[in-house]
């Protein structure tokens, strides 16, 4: 009887945990260490622009100077919390903004250490206010690159009567795009494309070896 009764127990947990692990297969799990977590609970929303994308799962006091936050992204937003994401944590919320995060989405497991000065602080609450500019400085930025690889691609058919004219006239040519070059990477660095940056240069540095033969 006892040992039915114990292998009903077992089978049991073992049904328990095969539920939890498809009830949360694919969701991501990271801790938030703040310095203090003040009265968030277990449940609380966890919250980017307008949507929930996850709940709090635990809190814990770790020192005088620091508390953990524990939360659970659903499995649809685990994309939602990047490396260099912004968090406001109050009123029973977790706020997340990506206005002006570049980072890469966050593992499953990683902790990461808020920023908690007023400016980051406001940009986590406020970020929404600021999108549409940022917006704009992106569509701007966007436009420039397009704008530079036409210029590029009509500058491959004048190289020819460039070099004729002689080495002046093609390194003055190469000078003043090389400039609009810098003045575009300078404003994707401004918007946070470090990336885009980074490739607008080996582009054009492409563009100067094949004229340049």
């Amino acid at each position: 009887m006892f040992r039915k009764l114990l292998a009903l127990i077992v089978l049991a947990a073992l049904v328990w945990l095969g539920a939890r692990y498809v009830a949360h297969r694919g969701e991501i799990k990271l801790t938030l260490i703040v310095h203090h977590a003040g009265s968030m609970a277990k449940g609380d929303p966890v919250i980017e622009g307008s949507r929930t994308i996850g709940r709090v799962i635990k809190t814990s006091h770790i020192d005088d100077g620091a508390d953990a936050i524990v939360i659970r992204l659903d499995r649809a937003h685990r994309r939602d919390v990047v490396t260099d994401s912004f968090f406001s944590v109050e009123n029973h919320r977790v706020m997340v903004s990506n206005t002006f995060a570049v980072g890469k989405p966050v593992e499953d497991g990683a902790v990461l250490h808020v920023k908690e000065d007023r400016f980051s602080r406001w940009l986590a609450r406020h970020a929404g206010a600021v999108r549409p500019l940022m917006d704009k400085v992106k569509r701007a930025a966007d436009e420039q690159l397009d704008a530079l690889d036409a210029e590029l691609a009509s500058a491959t058919g004048k190289v020819p009567d460039w070099k004729r004219e002689g080495k002046d006239v093609f390194a003055k040519n190469v000078d003043a795009l090389e400039k609009k070059i810098e003045k575009t990477e300078d404003d994707l660095k401004r918007s946070k494309r470090f990336g885009d940056a980074e490739q607008l240069r080996k582009r054009f540095d492409r563009w100067l070896a094949e004229v340049g033969r």
